[in-house]
């Protein structure tokens, strides 16, 4: 039985994730005030995470952010098997969380023209040392 809520609980929060994340073909999506927005996703689930973790001085966190929100539709819209792109701001240090749906996909957007000259362009004016960069595979 413990082995069976388990894999239950897994479904619920994949299921939970699926329809947060806005995955689900024409989902509708609140915005304040109560608008809503249909958005056109691709039905497809998100099997893979690129974290970014970039050292920014406080005083350079909104221009980082701005680099973030320039280029977050154009990754979204362009880039093969590209599912979402979330910003994280920690005390610490700014993560940019990619959902990809393959470890390849999320491999090849680093070589990508769109990442190594448009985003880190932008960035590395910004940035402390280099950004921490990993890959890692949701378990299904």
């Amino acid at each position: 039985m413990k082995n069976a809520n388990r894999h239950s609980r897994r479904r619920f929060v994949i299921s939970a994730a699926v329809a947060w994340g806005g995955l689900l073909a024409g989902c509708t999506t609140p915005r304040p005030g109560g608008a809503a927005s249909t958005h056109h996703y691709a039905a497809t689930t998100t099997n893979s995470y690129l974290q970014i973790t970039l050292n920014v001085k406080a005083e350079n966190r909104a221009a980082a952010a701005g680099v973030y929100a320039k280029y977050k539709q154009p990754f979204l819209e362009s880039v093969r098997g590209a599912q979402s792109k979330e910003l994280l701001i920690r005390d610490e240090d700014v993560q940019v969380l990619h959902g990809f749906a393959s470890e390849e996909e999320a491999t090849t957007y680093l070589s990508t023209e769109l990442f190594g000259n448009d985003i880190v362009g932008e960035l590395k004016a910004l940035l402390e040392p280099d950004p921490e960069v990993r890959i890692g595979s949701v378990a299904h």
